[in-house]
């Protein structure tokens, strides 16, 4: 009893130091030479929110923000994809199938006004948003993104399969890729013009469209020749054997924040973890309104099945304000989460503070487990171990 009541004073009482100002990091040190490419140029100063990197880019297609380093990495791909897809195009056998199609040339989203998803100057991001607020193709019609008649033609499977070979989401949410994809899979069906013909008509061979250490989230093999119901059904059929109920299942695979490859990757790494009440990380997951948050709930979940032998085995998701965090097999409590690094800002400090002091009416007799990927700042691991955290590093 009194180790309880000792623990449950320590995550009350202790008084957060003053929050540190969000860092400003080089893009150069961050990037090297992916700081500039053909299509791109990554603003010098990359902010943080305290969670993860704030990048600003500005592309011929128009001015954004990305929000997190591995998915900074996926964007970069996207946008050498989208360089390849325009060079494929200037190529003869594409200019002759648009000319004998009577199609209209493709631009590439050039002058296009993004939906202001990931608006340059955003101070937090959607990860900082959330800890501030601590028969397939009838079955799954709400969840698909190919409409029947394009699921028939096989537009979508040659965006697929295009996508596949360069590295890509073809569900992505960077319009600019997901609208050049669509009509150069359109010029290829007009022209008869297979995947491997397409690739091999990048001026100066197939191997400038992809990057060899690309970390792309691009489909997974088992699902690169299903439609979108199609892994629809397999990530409900993945959910369903976890313990999840229909209505919970739906509400996931029909949040369009998420592309189909993310869910089936959720589904993929629960399936791995076998944990009790996964339900409870997949109704949180079912509520993110942003597709960075939706990146990192899928980050997260494959983080979870990654390390949970370091974690102690995690066994069951345990909610705890908004959080779905986890129990380990000695019983002791786990938050673990896929970070660039953790700042002690204004928002890392209020969120953080707020969730120990959840914990504290808990009735926890072990200390908690803070485990994440990234560094850790001295100011943010003094102020969690005041707290009453345990630290571990994912890295």
């Amino acid at each position: 009893m009194m180790r309880k009541l000792g623990l449950t004073a320590l995550f009350m009482f202790a008084a957060p130091a003053l929050a540190e100002p969000a860092p400003e990091l080089s893009a150069n040190a961050l990037l090297g030479d992916n700081v500039k490419g053909a299509n791109w140029t990554v603003a010098e100063t990359v902010r943080s929110d305290g969670f993860v990197r704030l990048y600003a880019v500005e592309t011929p297609y128009g001015n954004f923000q990305v929000n997190g380093q591995r998915r900074m990495d996926e964007r970069l791909q996207e946008l050498r994809a989208l360089q390849a897809l325009e060079k494929m195009s200037d190529a003869k056998v594409f200019v002759e199938a648009v000319g004998q199609a009577g199609l209209v040339p493709i631009r590439f989203g050039r002058d296009l006004v993004l939906d202001p998803v990931e608006t340059t100057g955003n101070l937090v991001s959607g990860i900082g948003n959330m800890f501030s607020r601590a028969v397939d193709e009838v079955e799954h019609a709400a969840a698909s993104r190919d409409s029947f008649v394009e699921s028939i033609v096989g537009l979508k499977k040659a965006m697929r399969d295009l996508a596949f070979e360069l590295k890509v989401d073809p569900y992505t949410d960077f319009t600019p890729l997901r609208d050049g994809l669509e009509d150069v899979a359109r010029v290829m069906a007009a022209g008869d013009i297979s995947v491997s013909a397409a690739v091999s008509a990048i001026p100066g061979g197939a191997g400038i469209a992809v990057s060899a250490t690309s970390r792309a989230g691009s489909l997974a093999v088992p699902i690169r020749d299903k439609s979108s119901a199609e892994i629809a059904a397999i990530v409900s059929k993945k959910l369903k054997a976890l313990g999840l109920a229909d209505d919970a299942i739906e509400r996931f695979v029909e949040n369009t924040a998420f592309s189909p490859g993310d869910q089936y990757a959720i589904a993929d790494a629960l399936e791995t973890l076998k944990a009790d009440n996964s339900a409870a990380f997949v109704a949180r997951a079912a509520a993110a309104d942003s597709a960075d948050l939706a990146k990192f709930t899928r980050y997260r979940a494959e983080l979870l099945a990654k390390q949970s032998a370091k974690l102690g085995t995690l066994k069951e998701f345990y909610m705890v304000a908004e959080f779905a965090l986890n129990r380990a097999a000695d019983g002791g409590l786990v938050a673990a989460f896929p970070f660039d690094g953790l700042d002690w800002t204004e928002t890392v400090a209020k969120s953080l503070t707020a969730l120990s002091k959840e914990i504290a009416t808990r009735g926890e007799t072990k200390a908690p487990v803070f485990a994440a990927t990234g560094k850790v700042t001295p100011a943010a691991a003094a102020e969690l171990k005041k707290l009453g955290w345990k630290l571990v590093s994912l890295d």
